[in-house]
């Protein structure tokens, strides 16, 4: 029998985590079942066409609130041209509201709630013992499963699976995953219920069994996968574990990176202690701050404690190599623009290395969406279902703040810290990056494409009348950030290479960077750069050096 299961990643770099179980979990009993991952950037008919040519006789898709909107018109070209094929749908935007699907597209023969493993494998044996013809009585013998008997929509009830009964799904050959973005879990569930969130509704957190975490782990780690990206909903739910886990990645022989979703007010000591003896780029923490309104984190059941969240994140930042995301969520519950503004300033307080906006998501099942009529909320009829006004948050207002968060990508945590930096002495940073979007906005650039050195640019031309000084810090950051560039002429730039040429010649040279003493002086000269910063306060001369072992230059005053 020809199964084929079906992901359309966010990008070509990603992959999918559910069709690895769903593969893995089926293989002994049916070995010809196929993964077959696309991403939503490919032409819909080349997929198509690769789906037909492969003759299947069941099809799966995983359905998303990003995918889901590309995979109804392939399953609905993939009906008519192979009215035989079965066509299944699961994940969690299809686990929800499943009369909805099976009354509106015809194309969906089954539908999957809930966790597909089980529920897959129980399916694909129903129908090859009945030739492709499953009685409704074998259909209601398959957990999970939504099917139709005539007009009528028959729900399964979902058997809750124990995790230890999964397979390893990253054994064996690995090698297609080098250098890509892997999923893992090692959790399912979440003990906290965040009425935003649809793991809110999944129960209690169920654990795989700790050796075969690590025994994946390493794999995958071995194989030279960039980024190892946790799906657990709150990796530090358990201490104990998480502390466990976090010492043995640490003690891997490895450039992969790890990202756990942690809950920052409840890191312990223990693992903070331990957190100070990762290696460079080992972790990449994402702490979901959501809001610093009471009446906000109330109305979505959660709960914060932001003096212990400052001091985590502080000492992350100082005492250890963690990389820090904070998240916010804007159209939530009574947070109206200037209200999120004091969130946003809050976490930009913080210094974390990114901060991120995200649009709430009124996700199919969860208990927010039951409520959007209570706080005047509006969202896309459509997925990804994302908020367009609420009753103290305008659609204007919204747009804002989307601008902001574009704006943050180019210029926060990145190559530009002392100038922002600069530029929010006087004001709040909530206050800067709003005006800085209205600016933005007026002049067009958001229908441009922007090259490196014009985001410099830009920000000088709306902000350098207010300060001077602003030009030396551009400078700045320009010369620790790009080693390949000379410097724009605008800034100041002699190009000439004079500095450098004197400060090779004398013996300054030798005493601030030993290593370079025995170089010959051209290749001396690829290594460093020597500005004149001029502030208001009088001139700096400052020495850049770029070493093969950091991105950024350090920095010395000559």
């Amino acid at each position: 029998m020809n199964v084929l299961l079906v992901a359309l990643n966010a990008k070509f770099s990603h992959s999918s985590l559910a069709l690895r179980y769903l593969e893995t979990y089926c293989q002994r009993e049916f070995p010809q079942i196929q993964a077959l991952e696309y991403n939503i950037n490919q032409n819909i008919q080349e997929i198509v066409a690769d789906i037909i040519n492969r003759k299947p006789d069941v099809v799966g898709f995983s359905c998303y609130i990003w995918n889901i909107e590309l995979i109804l018109p392939i399953i609905s070209d993939l009906a008519k041209v192979c009215p035989e094929t079965s066509i299944i749908l699961g994940g969690p935007e299809v686990s929800f509201d499943v009369e909805y699907w099976l009354e509106t597209y015809d194309a969906i023969d089954y539908l999957i709630a809930g966790e597909g493993e089980e529920s897959l494998l129980r399916f694909l044996q129903e129908y090859k013992k009945s030739n492709r013809q499953p009685t409704a009585e074998q259909l209601k013998s398959v957990p999970g499963l939504v099917f139709r008997i005539g007009d009528k929509v028959v729900q399964n009830g979902q058997e809750p699976l124990d995790l230890s009964t999964i397979p390893p799904i990253y054994d064996g050959d690995l090698s297609k995953l080098e250098n890509k973005i892997v999923y893992y879990e090692t959790t399912r569930g979440c003990p906290f219920r965040c009425a935003y969130c649809l793991s809110s509704v999944m129960g209690q957190v169920r654990e795989f069994p700790m050796d075969l975490a690590k025994k994946e782990l390493r794999s995958l780690a071995a194989t030279g996968v960039e980024q190892v990206r946790f799906v657990d909903r709150t990796f530090n739910y358990d201490a104990k574990r998480a502390f466990d886990l976090i010492e043995f990645m640490i003690g891997l022989d490895t450039g992969t990176r790890f990202q756990l979703e942690v809950s920052g007010d409840i890191l312990t000591e223990p693992i903070l202690q331990l957190l100070k003896t990762a290696p460079e780029n080992r972790f990449q923490f994402e702490i979901g701050v959501q809001s610093t309104n009471e009446s906000t984190l109330k109305a979505v059941h959660r709960h914060s404690n932001l003096k212990r969240l400052a001091e985590v994140v502080k000492f992350l930042k100082d005492e250890t190599t963690v990389r820090v995301l904070l998240d916010l969520i804007s159209g939530l519950p009574d947070e109206g623009f200037a209200r999120f503004g004091e969130s946003f300033n809050y976490v930009f307080s913080l210094r974390p290395d990114r901060i991120h906006l995200g649009f709430l998501k009124l996700l199919r099942g969860s208990h927010l969406r039951e409520e959007a009529e209570s706080f005047g909320c509006v969202y896309t009829e459509r997925a990804p279902y994302e908020v367009l006004y609420t009753d103290c948050l305008s659609y204007e207002e919204l747009q804002r703040l989307k601008r902001i968060d574009d704006l943050l990508d180019k210029y926060y945590g990145s190559r530009f810290e002392r100038s922002i930096e600069f530029l929010c002495e006087e004001r709040s940073p909530f206050e800067f990056f709003n005006d800085f979007a209205e600016k933005w906005e007026k002049s067009g650039y958001h229908w441009l494409n922007h090259s490196l050195v014009s985001l410099y640019k830009i920000l000088w031309d709306f902000y350098g009348e207010e300060d001077s000084d602003l030009l030396a810090w551009l400078c700045y950051d320009f010369r620790v950030n790009e080693s390949r560039q000379l410097t724009p002429e605008w800034m100041g730039g002699l190009n000439n290479r004079s500095r450098e040429n004197e400060l090779i010649q004398s013996n300054r040279l030798s005493q601030i960077l030993p290593e370079l003493a025995d170089l010959p002086p051209r290749e001396i000269s690829r290594k460093i750069f020597v500005e004149e910063l001029s502030f208001k306060k009088g001139t700096e001369k400052i020495l850049f050096y770029y070493s093969e072992l950091n991105r950024s230059a350090q920095v010395f005053r000559l």
